[in-house]
């Protein structure tokens, strides 16, 4: 759903879609009549609000830093933390509705990078590039940036929103105002392979739980988390690095574009050690960038939900605590 696509233009859709549609584009419309520094604020208090009203979203929360070896001292430095996610969330949402108020020249003032030179490099080369990020600072903001640097066209490869009027809603606005054409990753192989062939930018968000055989277990934050595979395979089929990287809110609401050095695909190794291997770069390159700014990841996910079949005997890796 991208272009001038609508409710009116996708066929038969019941009175209840076309009135939440409705409901979330009068949202995005005030979001972006208002004055910017009015709408964020009331971003952040809307965070309050679903801090507030989702507790099970902060046992998540909560639950997940006592499982990492994030230090914070003391139940007053945890609920100050707690406070900073859920406010980071509310005024990402307000940020990510005012993509359609943004032109480019604001996005390119908005949104500094440092190092362009390895996602120039990599297009230099005549040939598709996957990028690596996750749910940290504002990875809309990232794709609409690298949309101004990319040649071709750039696809995040998403996962299928449970509420469909919401997914619809997202995908559209995403493709009008983020300048990005999502794959599904349910899609298969053949979409991505597509798209890398034609020079294209794939986006891929590898900071979500995998379901048991979908991953393997890598650490994250001092704890082993089963992470899908299918990005090292990928990068092995095709012949091609993952170049990390994310978009982090800075003090003054600007934002900090990082891109790191590619991580090369591992072709002399045996291919499930190369998978691992890769897998495990990609995996501590995403938690580098998160503690650079922790309280703008998603800790309210359960990242940590599969656990290994055999947790106790499994050995640490390079030092860090499995469970």
């Amino acid at each position: 759903m991208n272009g001038d696509s609508s409710p009116g233009s996708m066929g038969t859709v019941t009175f209840v879609y076309r009135l939440r549609w409705a409901g979330m584009a009068l949202l995005r419309d005030l979001f972006c009549r208002l004055p910017a520094p009015l709408a964020l604020s009331l971003g952040e208090r809307a965070g309050d609000l679903l801090r507030h009203f989702l507790p099970r979203k902060r046992a998540i929360l909560r639950d997940n830093l006592a499982k990492s070896d994030l230090v914070l001292r003391g139940k007053g430095e945890i609920r100050d933390f707690e406070k900073k996610v859920f406010r980071h969330f509310g005024r990402l949402g307000a940020e990510v509705m005012r993509l359609k108020a943004l032109s480019d020249p604001e996005i390119a003032r908005m949104v500094s990078v440092e190092g362009l030179e390895h996602f120039r490099s990599e297009f230099g080369k005549g040939r598709g590039v996957i990028l690596l990020t996750g749910h940290i600072g504002n990875w809309e903001y990232s794709l609409r940036r690298i949309a101004l640097e990319a040649p071709g066209k750039v696809h995040p490869v998403i996962r299928r929103i449970k509420s469909p009027v919401v997914h619809d809603f997202v995908d559209d606005h995403r493709g009008k105002y983020a300048k990005g054409e999502s794959i599904l990753a349910d899609s298969g192989v053949k979409p991505l392979v597509r798209a890398l062939s034609k020079g294209h930018v794939l986006i891929v968000l590898l900071d979500q739980n995998a379901g048991e055989g979908e991953g393997v277990f890598v650490p994250f934050f001092g704890r082993l988390a089963c992470t899908y595979s299918s990005l090292a395979r990928l990068s092995l089929l095709m012949d091609l690095p993952v170049i990390p990287a994310a978009s982090i809110r800075k003090p003054d609401g600007s934002f900090q574009g990082m891109i790191h050095p590619p991580v090369l695909p591992m072709k002399d190794l045996p291919p499930e050690d190369a998978i691992f291997r890769q897998t495990a770069l990609y995996t501590k390159a995403l938690e580098d960038l998160v503690r650079s700014s922790p309280e703008q990841w998603i800790w309210i996910h359960r990242r940590w939900k599969t656990r290994p079949p055999d947790e106790k005997n499994v050995v640490p890796l390079e030092g860090q605590k499995p469970s």
